[in-house]
């Protein structure tokens, strides 16, 4: 009777680590930080940026230039806050447009990413992944899977 009580025992806790082990080997993670920065097309995306921010930039200095210079030369409050106000709607349309592109490249990256983990995902039969971040302990780390999926 000892023996089929131990068996039993045994039994349920070799049973119970099996399904520990599936249900952890049924779940991934992905550190996205390392995702988009080992992803090439980022680096594309932050060199586009760079140069609308560049162009930008250069502008801005230009019309704190004028400001100054207005400044210096003894121009009225009114002519200087008007000159501002007029400035700042030019440049408007410009930076608006410079954070829709930063929207537009995030998004687009995103979008990439999400498609690339689904993928392994499902080709390792995960039901789940989560960030890196989250996790504690367990489950299995597809992030170097999904950089080789998404520098194809």
């Amino acid at each position: 009777m000892k023996k089929v009580a131990i068996s039993l025992i045994a039994l349920m806790v070799i049973g119970g680590a099996a399904f520990a082990q599936s249900a952890a080997s049924s779940m991934g993670f992905v550190d996205i930080q390392k995702v988009f920065k080992d992803y090439k097309e980022t680096s594309k995306a932050q060199k586009e940026l760079a140069k609308e921010e560049e162009t930008f930039k250069k502008e801005f200095e230009e019309s704190q230039k004028k400001l100054e210079e207005a400044q210096k030369n003894g121009k009225s409050k009114e002519e200087i806050d008007k000159m501002r106000a007029s400035l700042e709607e030019k440049l408007a349309p410009k930076r608006d447009s410079l954070l829709k592109l930063n929207e537009k490249l995030t998004l687009s990256l995103q979008k990439n990413i999400v498609v690339a983990v689904t993928k392994i995902a499902q080709k390792l039969g995960l039901e789940s992944v989560l960030d890196k971040q989250v996790i504690i302990y367990g489950g299995m780390d597809i992030t170097d899977m999904v950089v080789s999926e998404l520098n194809k």
